[in-house]
């Protein structure tokens, strides 16, 4: 498979990874841990950019070439440089516990009732917000609604941006989250009002 097989593949077809990683990481004992899987320093993201399609709700975000995709169980999709994409890997196939090196995700909350406020939305499917207690901001998609928000994580210490916005069919949340300083945070951060999250044909 080419470099940018896993990106263009339909993220549905990453499932049986996802469910492995849970798997993997939740279910094997103690003793299993053999400690195999070594984490490299995070490879730099390169400067060629290329779409990412979520392909059920037709929303595009511009990620690094050389980044890959993994959709998870819980039905949110996350990204990573290549290192931290072959560490995860290394934890499927060996059952051992890693600690993943901070990345963007794509969060999926469906059956949402169109009819309540977005921040009532995002407060009832995030509750673990309250205790931030961050500011709303409005921001625009390609002409559609969205909530820009950010906070500093407590234990990790980093500042989060946040950008929820409901699918074209308003059934489904939509949040990308992640560091602010993520590559690729800071490109759609940068990139609101020029597209860079987009409804695509």
């Amino acid at each position: 498979m080419g470099k940018n097989g896993w990106r263009n593949r339909y993220i549905n077809s990453m499932a049986g990874v996802s469910l492995l990683l849970g798997l993997a990481i939740a279910a094997l004992p103690t003793s299993a841990m053999a400690g195999t899987c070594r984490l490299s320093t995070p490879a730099p993201a390169s400067a060629k950019l290329a779409p990412f399609t979520v392909n059920p709700f037709g929303i595009t975000v511009n990620i690094p070439d050389n980044y890959r995709s993994m959709l998870r169980s819980s039905g949110h999709i996350t990204f990573h440089d290549p290192h931290s994409f072959a560490f995860i890997q290394c934890l499927v196939r060996t059952g051992e516990f890693g600690e993943v090196p901070p990345y963007v995700a794509i969060e999926v909350h469906k059956g949402i009732n169109r009819t309540s406020e977005m921040i009532d939305l995002i407060r009832t499917r995030r509750p673990w917000l309250d205790y931030y207690n961050p500011e709303y901001e409005p921001v625009e998609f390609a002409g559609q609604l969205g909530v820009r928000y950010d906070y500093t994580h407590e234990i990790y210490q980093l500042a989060i941006a946040n950008i929820s916005f409901l699918s074209p069919d308003g059934h489904t949340l939509l949040t990308l989250t992640g560091p602010v300083n993520h590559p690729i945070m800071v490109n759609a951060l940068a990139t609101i009002e020029a597209g860079i999250l987009e409804t695509s044909d």
